[in-house]
């Protein structure tokens, strides 16, 4: 069974961070009408920027509406230069609106100089019209440049204030608000995405709104002067046309939030298998998230084709509708004419002004959604600003001078995410004034929420905590927390240089910053850096190790001059070497300040002024070490725990020599800790704020070794031999399944992945093994007969596949080759676009035919002649619906599905790349989610929407040409000359309107990485109270980008303008030519206005698309970005077919003369001339210092990397030789810090093997004991563990690692310091588990930083800067007393040594 959950759970708030509607919604087509293009902005039913991530999903049901502001709170952060700017960009959006009705009524007037006049007067007034024109032109000009600037510039002030409000308020939260909220990126990604909301609903929306419904009322005006029988008749029939765009605008807005929340769940289903990549690569796990992913975009695939239903419907009769009027109006225009009411001139500009009237209103009405959404957002953002940050006492008191006595009194607490858990109970405590406290006790005892209640994160429940006698809550809380030095596991360092993050917010100088780091021993290796304190770290900067990151986090606890100190274990995850150094640096920080210290390991704390053992939220126990030694109570059950944990002894000889043992099925194991965070930015997805243990082992790795030797690796050993048979991996219909579903997706249906594997053949029910721990040869390979055969025909395509992708800018064929499969749905589209292209120039010209017949008034067949003009243009209206229904929908088809390809395309890509293309600060997790959310928008966008308006407009400049041709060429040829300046004027406005956006979106992007590093890092930023400077750097950011958008806004403005003012000017140059070739005589008054009429309306016709160029043309740079992920070739290709399959693996492993460095750092050497060999079923420690590279060994085998030069084997072949996914199948991977799924525990274990039984499961779960834990859950297996598992302590989520690896029974198991993070208690359960899993004849590596470790050890490899400096057993790299009694040195406890010595 596949479980939807594991890949594909999201919580209902989760939305994707960024906006998903653009799949949705073409760009309104082109009205037929000039009337309908003075809206300049052509704002189509929900556009592109309507809906970027509405987290309306709040609502369980569609029960009530979301709550919403009132409309003027949106403009509740304007200062005074922002209503000015408002002010000035209305009055030039209400001019600019108006601009098109004034023109038509010049236009009525330039119509009617035509009857009955001499041709020189009839010259001059026609030439004073045309420059009348030029004026409207010059007007508009300015206009709209204004209108565009100033709602740009007053959108991006006043979502600055808003912005800098809400981080304001983000960072003085309690912590339980960051424990309930904060686990899911929506805190950051909300204040993006909303603000947009609000940005778009007050700038652009809201001047747009004013330019429309200026329009709509200019319209009135002029249609009622000119003739109010007409107008009056026109407004009769307006609401229907109103109608008919409003009822689909109903349903396009309740779509797009269906498309919305569809698309959450599959950009989470992405952003946690791009976030967690290493462990989807070890377990070869990529079938199931492209799946998962395939099939939760369907609804999206659904949604999408619904809405293009309703926008082809909806413009089709809204358009049907305005074009049957119009037959109407100048049907009754004969009357009024007949009784000498009106002229012609009247009647026509009547019409077309209330039109363009109702137009306006409905695109007026448009806006609205954007305002909702935009209000709905601002609630939610005004809502958490207005939020009480209810601990912060700023009024609190402070003592004069702080002795250091601490007292915790009846303390009870729970934690309010998880109140029903009690963590302390009747808890007490006394640290007397400059002495040091222990604390210690069993996983869950309680120990670790001593800190936060310290440091005031929380209050308790009950009791209180007191400070030299005086109860916390009565300090000030900031005074309070500058008394406290905090030094954690995990070192939070902000995206700034080294000085700035040892002054963490505080003002220092120089020298005290020096002085600080020299007191934390980190000065030496700080001013060995190029930049020295200047050096950028963090995400964006160099990578530290973890000694490096703790000697700075002590640095910034002695830069504040604490008298309070709380270590949360240091030293937990670092080897001696490092360990010794940082523990002489937190000595000289512990003189004479009262310390706690929350220890896992007893060994680091037997020097304690007083040692207190906590059991169940309770002080059981407290005294010196060897006063708890003598009481004989549960600290000294811990101790021997631990102690007997350490004791290095050797097990007889394994019995149990299979000739292999395999995989039983596919694969899972949380491997992240080394791996996942090896580079920096692996840990920057805004859905995992609180980044428990990301260890950077794999920087650490690399920074001791210099040498950096430029050699290509050796050409692999060429073997000559028949291929194997496929091993019988029982992988094999998953990787079929994968295959198929690339090659034929569309038809996907929702189902259950179908699984035809066999469970694992059982063992003698006598043996001590379990049947998880061995497995059957045989049963491999009648495996392998069945499947290889359609697995090569499958990976060939792949390799093919791979060949031919390089890549380029795509070209427009490119993008066709994507649509093939839809040809037949561009065809309908096209002809329904051509169809309603052609309809402009037509309806323009019968239009003038019945103008002309007016004038004829009193010629007998008029009558007939304007009925027979005004049915044909009924006959149009009706066609219009069919042509634009065809157009929208099945253009509309052809997009979704083209957007749906190209994100599956787009992950399968993703999925196939080498772990080190992640490392690249360009591929991180929530950058990828983000393209994989829009980019395949924009293919669309460059693609189907492009070619529909391509097509329309084509037809109809074609048509327009052609009766222009017909009447009179030489008009003909200047309205054609006209058009070159015309597109030139609207490609200059897209090309600054599309630069500008995006440099001003990556601006903010790059902002909100402070943003995001604060949260994550939200203990450490309150303890040392860098909440100002966290605002201080974000203020600065948002500074910045305001200059920018002036620059952006003026720009836009500009181009905006200017397009607009070539638009009028060309026109008024067409009428000017036309009354010359009147006057010379080349052609007659009534050609002159049929010519004249044509070519006003195919003029709008052409230009209004490129109004929509922004966004159909927008990010270039994303599509050839699409293309560059689809077409890279992968240096490590798991798709390619031709690698080796063996049926066995024996599992030796060697390593042969290998230099290895980091793709993201190839100066640093970590591995040089790395020499080592591990025979079957072996088992091997490796130990060292950090960064001599012992990680990196792992990465190395999983073929995460290739060797820079040197061979990795298995089983005497080359790794390269290997089918890269068969490979990784038969290896289990247990990290120190698991990656748990946010999912069931049930899924967690099954990951390995999705179609294990409950009783393999379980008994996976035993071997890992971890059995008993979960079945004292209240919910069992099925319990949900919450984001990255935050609801496990370290030793629970590693037993359900190796409950995984277990299951998926691999032949080589690769540990990686597996529980040297854990308690004692835990460690030993852990260890045992650990026990058991080597137990079974597998080729084991494990990288060790405790003698625990070297129980079953065959040999031990001692590392020193990436080379092997000892290696023995145990026993002779004691007697030889070097390196490796150094690192193991704490871990010899006394007694151990006796024994040794006797």
């Amino acid at each position: 069974m596949v479980s939807r959950g594991l890949f594909g759970w999201s919580p209902p708030h989760v939305q994707p961070l960024t906006p998903v509607s653009e799949t949705s919604e073409p760009p309104e087509s082109p009205s037929p009408y000039a009337a309908d293009f003075g809206s300049g902005d052509g704002g189509a039913p929900p556009g592109p920027d309507d809906d970027p991530g509405l987290d309306d999903a709040d609502d369980d049901g569609p029960e009530p509406p979301p709550a919403a502001v009132p409309f003027k709170r949106l403009f509740a952060c304007a200062d005074r230069l922002d209503w000015a700017l408002m002010a000035a960009g209305a009055v030039a959006a209400a001019a600019h609106g108006v601009a098109l009705v004034v023109y038509l009524h010049l236009f009525g007037k330039a119509i009617n100089t035509l009857h009955g006049r001499h041709s020189h007067q009839l010259f001059d007034n026609i030439k004073q019209h045309a420059l009348y024109f030029l004026y409207i032109a010059i007007g508009v000009f300015f206009a709209g440049w204004i209108e565009v600037s100033c709602w740009i510039l007053t959108g991006e002030r006043q979502t600055a204030v808003i912005r800098s409000k809400y981080v304001q308020v983000l960072l003085n939260q309690d912590m339980s608000f960051f424990d309930t909220y904060g686990n899911n990126g929506d805190i950051v990604s909300q204040v993006l995405s909303d603000v947009l909301l609000i940005q778009s609903a007050l700038s652009e929306k809201v001047g747009n709104y004013i330019h429309n419904m200026a329009t709509f009322f200019g319209g009135l005006v002029i249609g009622l002067v000119n003739c109010w029988q007409i107008a009056l008749l026109t407004l009769a029939t307006g609401p229907f046309i109103v109608a008919a765009g409003g009822i689909s605008n109903i349903f396009l807005h309740r779509l797009a939030e269906n498309i919305q929340d569809a698309y959450g769940e599959a950009a989470s289903i992405a952003e946690q298998a791009i976030l967690y990549i290493r462990t989807l690569y070890s377990f070869t796990n990529e079938t199931l998230a492209k799946y998962s992913y395939a099939t939760s975009l369907q609804a999206t695939l659904r949604y999408g084709i619904l809405i293009s239903l309703v926008q082809g419907l909806g413009l089709g009769f809204t358009y049907g509708l305005a074009i049957c009027s119009c037959a109407l109006q100048l049907w009754v225009g004969r009357f009024l004419i007949s009784h000498g009411r009106a002229n012609g001139g009247e009647i026509v500009v009547s019409l077309f002004a209330i039109i363009l009237s109702g137009l306006g209103l409905n695109q007026a009405a448009t806006n609205f959604y954007s305002f909702e959404q935009g209000r709905i957002a601002a609630y939610r953002l005004y809502e958490m600003i207005s939020r009480s940050t209810s601990t912060v006492n700023q009024d609190g008191r402070t003592l004069s001078s702080v002795q250091g006595n601490i007292e915790f009194r009846n303390v009870y607490f729970s934690y309010l995410s998880r109140p029903e858990i009690p963590i302390l109970s009747g808890f007490y405590l006394t640290v007397p004034a400059r002495k040091t406290v222990a604390l210690v006790g069993r996983n869950g005892s309680g120990k670790s929420s001593i800190i936060p209640l310290m440091e005031r994160f929380y209050d308790p429940t009950l009791g209180e905590v007191l400070l030299d006698g005086e109860n916390i809550k009565n300090l000030k809380l900031e005074w309070l927390r500058s008394q406290i030095g905090l030094v954690t596991q995990e070192p939070a360092l902000l995206s700034l240089s080294i000085r700035e993050n040892i002054a963490y917010g505080r003002s220092a100088t120089t020298d005290q910053i020096e002085e600080a780091a020299k007191t934390a021993h980190a000065h030496t290796f700080i001013s060995s850096l190029e930049k020295g304190y200047e050096t950028q770290v963090g995400r964006a900067g160099l990578s530290l190790t973890e000694e490096q990151k703790i000697k700075l986090s002590i640095a910034r606890a002695v830069l504040s001059n604490p008298s309070i100190l709380l270590l949360d274990e240091v030293t937990g995850a670092l080897d001696f070497e490092a360990e010794k150094a940082v523990q002489e640096a937190l000595d000289v920080l512990m003189l004479g300040r009262s310390t706690i210290i929350i220890a896992r390991r007893l060994s680091l704390i037997r020097n304690a002024d007083y040692i207190a053992v906590m059991e169940e939220g309770q002080l059981v126990e407290m005294g010196t070490h060897e006063e708890l030694l003598n009481l004989d109570g549960l600290y000294a059950e811990l101790l021997k725990c631990e102690e007997a944990a350490k004791l290095p002894k050797r097990t007889p000889m394994r019995n149990y020599k299979e000739p292999s043992s395999f995989q039983i099925e596919r694969d899972s194991s949380a491997s992240h800790s080394f791996q996942e965070s090896s580079s920096p930015i692996m840990s920057k997805s805004p859905s995992l704020q609180k980044t428990h243990g990301f260890l950077a082992f794999r920087n650490s790795d690399a920074n001791r070794s210099r040498e950096s030797p430029n050699i290509q690796s050796p050409p692999s050993e060429q073997m000559a031999e028949i291929r194997l048979p496929m091993v019988a991996s029982e992988r094999a219909p998953s990787i079929k399944r994968q295959d198929s579903f690339e090659l034929k997706l569309p038809d996907l249906p929702k189902i259950d992945v179908p699984l035809h594997r066999q469970s694992s053949n059982t063992s003698d029910p006598e043996s001590p093994i379990s049947p998880l721990l061995i497995s059957d040869p045989k049963n491999e390979r009648s495996h392998s007969k069945t499947f290889s055969r359609t697995l090569d025909m499958f990976d060939n395509f792949h390799a093919d596949v791979s060949k031919k992708h390089q890549t380029k800018t795509p070209s427009f064929w490119k993008l066709a080759e994507l649509s093939l499969t839809e040809y037949f749905y561009a065809l309908l589209g096209s002809a329904g676009a051509a169809c309603f292209g052609s309809f402009n120039p037509l309806l323009a010209y019968t239009i003038s035919l019945i103008v002309v017949a007016y004038y004829r008034i009193g010629v007998r067949d008029v009558h007939d002649e304007v009925n027979k003009y005004c049915l044909f243009i009924v006959g149009m209206g009706i066609i219009t619906v069919l042509a634009n229904f065809l157009q929208h929908f099945y253009f509309g088809i052809m997009g979704e599905k083209m957007t749906e390809r190209v994100r599956r395309m787009m992950f399968s890509a993703i999925l196939r790349n080498e772990v080190g293309w992640f490392d690249d600060e360009e591929n991180s997790a929530d950058i990828l989610s983000m393209r994989l959310a829009n980019d395949a928008t924009f293919v669309r966008a460059a693609f189907s929407n492009r070619l529909s308006i391509f097509i329309q407009d084509t037809s109809a400049i074609f048509v327009a040409l052609l009766l222009g041709m017909l009447l009179e060429w030489r008009v003909a040829l200047v309205a054609l000359a006209t058009l070159p300046i015309l597109v030139i004027s609207a490609v200059a406005q897209k090309m600054w309107l599309s630069g500008f956006s995006r440099g001003i979106q990556e601006m903010h992007r790059k902002a909100s990485l402070v943003l995001e590093d604060a949260v994550r890092n939200i203990y450490t930023v309150v303890a040392f109270c860098a909440g100002n400077k966290i605002m201080e750097l974000y203020r600065l950011q948002l500074g910045s980008i305001l200059t920018k958008s002036f620059v952006h806004g003026m720009g836009i403005g500009f181009a905006f303008g200017f397009s607009q003012f070539l638009l009028f000017a060309c026109n008024a140059l067409l009428l000017w030519y036309t009354a010359v070739a009147v006057q010379d005589g080349h052609l007659t008054l009534v050609t002159a206005l049929k010519e004249y009429i044509v070519f006003s309306f195919a003029t709008f016709a052409l230009v209004e698309p490129f109004g929509l160029a922004p966004y159909i043309l927008k990010r270039r740079k994303s599509l050839t970005s699409v293309f560059e992920i689809i077409d890279r070739v992968p240096k490590i290709d798991p798709d390619d077919a031709s690698g080796l399959k063996p049926p066995n693996v024996y599992g030796s492993i060697e390593f042969r003369s290998v230099d290895f460095c980091y793709p993201t750092r190839p100066e640093m050497m970590v591995l040089s001339n790395f020499s080592l060999k591990v025979n079957g079923g072996q088992t091997i420690a490796v130990v060292g210092v950090s960064g001599s590279g012992k990680s990196t060994i792992i990465s190395l085998i999983e073929r995460f990397y290739d060797p820079t030069a040197g061979q990795v084997l298995l089983d005497g072949r080359d790794l390269k030789l290997f089918n890269v996914r068969w490979l990784r199948s038969h290896m289990g991977l247990v990290p120190q810090d698991p990656v748990i799924f946010s999912t069931t525990i049930r899924e967690n274990i099954i990951y390995a093997r999705h179609n294990a039984t409950e009783s393999e499961m379980k008994e996976a779960a035993r071997i890992a004991n971890a059995h008993h834990f979960i079945s004292s859950l209240p919910h069992g297996y099925d319990t949900h563990v919450g984001m990255r598992g935050v609801d496990l302590t370290p030793g629970q989520k590693q037993r359900i690692a190796i409950a995984r690896v277990v299951l998926k029974n691999a032949p080589i198991v690769l540990l990686d310091e597996a529980s040297s993070a854990i308690e004692s208690e835990s460690s030993r359960v852990v260890q045992e588990a650990l026990d058991t899993l080597i137990m079974g004849n597998k080729t084991t590596i494990l990288i060790a930083h405790r003698a625990a470790m070297m129980k079953h050890v065959d040999n031990i490899v001692v590392l020193n800067g990436g080379k092997i400096v000892e290696q023995g057993t145990h026993d002779s790299l004691v007697q030889m007393n070097g390196l490796y009694i150094k690192l193991m040195q704490p871990h010899f406890t006394k007694g151990f040594r006796q024994r040794r010595l006797i």
